[in-house]
């Protein structure tokens, strides 16, 4: 393992009096010894979260910010540099960005990204708030670490990228942080809206560290790099255009990443092991589970809303790959 290099194991401590869940991460410095995070008592708060599309070849001036995040790449690429470090962000990356870090991006001039922020400090569950994240642009020098160290343990102390697998719930994780954080200052109450942005933030986390447990950021042996780049942008297009008649058709999606049919589906077997119309069902499904998980909507509502309008056919397909009907899975949920 490099030095800097995040390391960390999840055990489970149990006890007559309680079970608690302990993280913990080794900072390889010289006689460090490994310090030991409690992420239950001081779980991830949010104090930002949201998208930003950057237009081609637009370059933020440099910042850096009172909090450690997550930058996911949604869509396109372009380069960020975390103090003296730099990475190519593409569709279906995520980098983690420490604790006041500065930090710079600027998109691709012909496929710029949009990148969906995730901005957190790790807090006890009895803290007062500390709003909203306090960010810096005036006088960034880049060359620097960092500015501060951070007044609260965390979890990683390093600027790293993660490829996710096409299939993790983690861009959906985020989107839902997203969405609850934009509601959570737009009139819900702050309650409620602390214990959502909290349970999901954990989920965010638990979800990344699976990343980086399964080894995401190895290509798998059997795809090379520019399969694998083709499948990741059609499968971003899929994801944000799911009820697109588009969708529906292997040449518009072959035209799309400007190859053949053939060549489209050899990438996406070799990357996924499915066909992109497989695929692209296998998505809608799971956006359609999330959806019965999270919301109150009608079945009839979420199929055509996953690009399936017809909710008998719906049924049909959802009972085929879930197991049970759309309506079982959501009382079984007791949702």
């Amino acid at each position: 393992m490099r030095s800097g290099d995040p390391s960390f194991a999840l055990v489970v401590r149990r006890n007559n009096a309680a079970c608690g869940i302990f993280l913990y991460y080794s900072l390889n410095m010289p006689k460090a010894r490994p310090r030991e995070f409690d992420i239950l008592a001081a779980p991830p708060r949010v104090l930002l979260s949201n998208f930003f599309p950057f237009a081609p070849g637009q370059a933020a001036p440099p910042f850096w910010c009172e909090s450690s995040f997550f930058l996911l790449a949604v869509r396109g690429r372009g380069t960020i540099r975390i103090g003296p470090k730099e990475f190519d962000l593409s569709s279906g990356q995520v980098v983690h960005v420490p604790w006041s870090s500065p930090i710079g991006l600027t998109a691709d001039h012909v496929d710029p990204f949009t990148v969906l922020s995730v901005l957190l400090s790790y807090e006890p569950w009895s803290s007062a708030s500390s709003g909203a994240a306090r960010l810096h642009i005036t006088n960034v020098d880049q060359t620097r670490v960092s500015y501060q160290t951070p007044p609260h343990p965390q979890l990683y102390m390093d600027a790293f990228l993660v490829n996710t697998p096409l299939d993790s719930p983690l861009p959906e994780i985020a989107a839902d942080i997203a969405h609850t954080y934009e509601t959570s200052i737009t009139g819900e109450p702050v309650e409620m809206c602390e214990a959502r942005l909290r349970g999901l933030a954990l989920t965010f986390v638990a979800e990344f560290q699976q990343c980086m447990r399964a080894g995401a950021h190895q290509i798998q042996s059997r795809a090379n790099a520019a399969q694998v780049r083709m499948v990741r942008e059609i499968a971003s297009f899929m994801g944000l255009s799911l009820a697109s008649p588009e969708m529906e058709h292997r040449t518009a999606l072959a035209e799309r990443a400007g190859v053949s049919e053939a060549t489209l589906a050899r990438a996406f077997r070799a990357v996924t092991g499915r066909g992109p119309i497989d695929y692209l069902i296998e998505l809608r499904m799971s956006h359609a589970r999330r959806a019965l998980r999270t919301s109150r909507a009608k079945v009839g509502e979420i199929a055509a809303q996953v690009g399936i309008p017809n909710i008998y056919y719906f049924s049909k397909l959802f009972k085929k790959r879930v197991g049970c009907s759309p309506l079982q899975y959501r009382t079984r949920l007791k949702i």
